[in-house]
């Protein structure tokens, strides 16, 4: 028959209580109460499990030949039905950690497997007895804890690998909600809890996806103090984040999938929480990895439109960094050549930000941060704008109003200041000042018709002539027509030049030589020599009527003309002909006193007649065939 529950209760406090208080540490006493202990924990009344799992602590630890026995009964009664044996196993967890230091490891091990309980109660036992194992050995702990947040192989069973994910949801939790006694109590800078726990979350960061990343290096790392300026840790943890960010860059080339590329622009943003905002890590590291691994055109193109305009916002804020902050010395590529790269790279990079009067705020503040690593390299080393730069300035200051940045217009005027008007109206004024005196004196020189007005008109009611000029070489000498009494004719003839010129008239159209009329023949029109005959006449003639037109103008008899009986009658030889005629003589030189011809005029030498020179009338007629 079982004895009452309350009776055995009575009887078990009282050994319990002489078994503390005997001397003998390993006497019998002390032994045989442990194993009734040990024995109690598989009893049907949970006050004696309760009873086992509050004493068992103060006797295990001196026979060691029973503590793996009361290890795993009190184990047991950590997943015991009632809910109250459960939560004094917990605790009584702790008391055996605490008991012997050496099942810290162990007990804390089996804390985090009982963190997955779904009542609420039981998890704050559970979470105060992890923290109590903290304070006890906190690099231990950590250390456990930061191995239980690794995913496990491929090679586990699908349903071990399930229950792992949910245990490091369950102990990323735990450590945030631990983060404050973390920080303050136990990852104190240089201590060997901070190493371990920033060892052990800085190796697992390369196999956990995004999310559980972020929590470790937002709520984790970058409270700790060893985090507060740049240092080696800071280093460490930056380079943990771009191999993410080179791994998803990888895969997204080979596959040429927009949507794994996508997957690098957390991480990214990652990076510059790290090295922008908390400033934990070098700025120079970070864009150095920008401008050789993303912000080439080839690379930066395969992003979609928006991670485009996202990556050159970081890539701006990280340069801005990099130029505010003092920078380690390293073996790397230095800040200047970064700078002229990511300026060169500006045409392209001012275009993916896709600016317009509806941009956001931070894509309007990476144009900024961008123009003034264009105007900074301007004054410094005398730049020229590229065309494609100035190209997409211009188009910039036509979408970003000034009501968005007025920085982003001061800048473009900075970098392609435009023209002055002054100097332009200047210009504008004197190049038509210059014209219009120009046009003014041309004007005065120049008549009606576009002729100069030196120059005397030609008769408009003569049909035109065509002249025929001889060469150079046949030219009457100047000095001999200056000489002929006939060039130098007397007041009459000046005149009546004066009065033809100062004779308005239209030039009449040019017609070939010999044309002829309606009849066939050849135009009858007084010829050049026969109106010279006529004005030598001194009969008057009409300008209307050919026959009755004044010509008093005297024609000049050059040294080597041919004599009157030469020229065919009526006049009908043209300037052509004349020169001809006079360039067998052509070649003789004469001088101004060498002159000596017979003093007969125009007029006389044409009434002699072609014969008059004693020519024969058979070499005139064949001349004038020639002519």
């Amino acid at each position: 028959m079982e004895r009452d529950p309350v009776d055995l209760e009575r009887e078990l406090k009282d050994v319990i209580r002489r078994a503390k208080g005997n001397p003998d540490k390993t006497g019998s006493l002390r032994r045989d109460t442990l194993k009734r202990l040990i024995k109690l924990t598989h009893s049907s009344h949970p006050n004696l499990k309760i009873l086992a799992a509050q004493n068992i602590r103060y006797l295990f630890n001196d026979f060691p030949e029973l503590e793996e026995e009361a290890i795993n009964a009190i184990y047991d009664l950590c997943e015991d039905q009632t809910s109250k044996v459960r939560i004094e196993g917990y605790t009584a967890i702790t008391h055996l950690s605490n008991a012997g230091h050496r099942l810290i490891r162990r007990n804390a091990d089996v804390l985090l497997q009982l963190l997955q309980s779904d009542e609420a109660d039981e998890v704050n036992v559970v979470r105060k007895a992890l923290t109590e194992h903290l304070d006890m050995d906190p690099k231990v702990t950590l250390s456990v804890l930061c191995d239980q947040i690794a995913p496990l192989d491929d090679s586990v069973d699908e349903e071990e690998r399930m229950m792992r994910d949910r245990l490091r949801d369950v102990v990323l939790k735990f450590l945030t909600g631990a983060r404050r006694a973390i920080v303050e109590r136990h990852a104190l800078p240089g201590s060997d809890a901070e190493e371990a726990l920033i060892e052990s979350l800085i190796t697992v960061i390369p196999k956990l996806g995004f999310s559980d990343v972020e929590i470790i290096v937002r709520s984790l790392l970058i409270p700790l103090k060893a985090y507060q300026g740049p240092s080696a840790r800071g280093h460490a943890l930056l380079q943990a984040l771009l191999n993410k960010v080179a791994e998803h860059l990888q895969k997204g080339a080979r596959s040429g999938d927009v949507s794994i590329l996508h997957l690098a622009q957390p991480y990214l943003d990652l990076a510059a929480f790290v090295v922008v905002e908390k400033q934990a890590a070098p700025a120079l590291e970070l864009l150095r990895f920008y401008c050789s691994s993303i912000s080439t055109k080839i690379t930066l193109q395969k992003f979609s439109k928006d991670d485009q305009r996202l990556v050159v916002s970081r890539l701006a804020e990280t340069l801005v960094a990099a130029n505010e902050h003092a920078q380690p010395e390293d073996d790397g590529v230095p800040l200047e050549t970064l700078r002229r790269q990511v300026v060169d790279s500006c045409p392209f990079l001012l275009e993916s930000l896709q600016l317009s009067p509806t941009s956001p705020e931070r894509s309007v503040n990476a144009a900024v941060f961008l123009l003034r690593a264009c105007l900074q390299r301007k004054r410094n080393t005398h730049w020229t704008l590229p065309p494609n730069l100035i190209a997409t300035l211009s188009a910039i200051q036509t979408t970003v109003t000034k009501e968005q940045s007025q920085d982003v217009h001061n800048l473009i005027r900075s970098l392609v200041p435009p023209p002055r008007t002054s100097e332009k109206v200047k210009s504008n004024s004197t190049s038509q000042n210059i014209t219009a005196a120009t046009v003014s004196q041309a004007a005065k020189k120049t008549t009606t018709n576009g002729l100069p007005a030196s120059l005397p008109e030609r008769p408009a009611s003569y049909p035109a002539r065509r002249m025929h000029i001889a060469s150079s070489s046949r030219r009457p000498d100047r000095d001999q027509v200056m000489a002929d009494p006939l060039f130098s004719q007397g007041p009459a003839s000046r005149s009546a030049k004066h009065q033809l010129a100062s004779e308005p008239s239209t030039r009449p159209p040019k017609r070939q030589k010999g044309s002829r009329n309606d009849d066939g023949d050849t135009d009858a029109g007084p010829s050049l020599l026969s109106r010279l005959g006529t004005t030598l006449s001194g009969a008057p003639v009409s300008r209307a009527n050919p026959q009755a037109t004044p010509r008093n103008v005297a024609a000049a008899q050059t040294p080597h003309m041919a004599a009157a009986d030469q020229l065919p009658p009526n006049g009908e030889w043209s300037i052509k002909g004349a020169a001809k005629l006079g360039g067998h003589n052509a070649a003789a030189p004469t001088t101004r006193k060498s002159i000596s011809r017979p003093s007969s005029s125009l007029l006389q030498r044409l009434e002699g007649g072609s014969t008059s020179m004693g020519e024969d009338p058979s070499v005139w007629a064949r001349r004038k065939g020639r002519s």
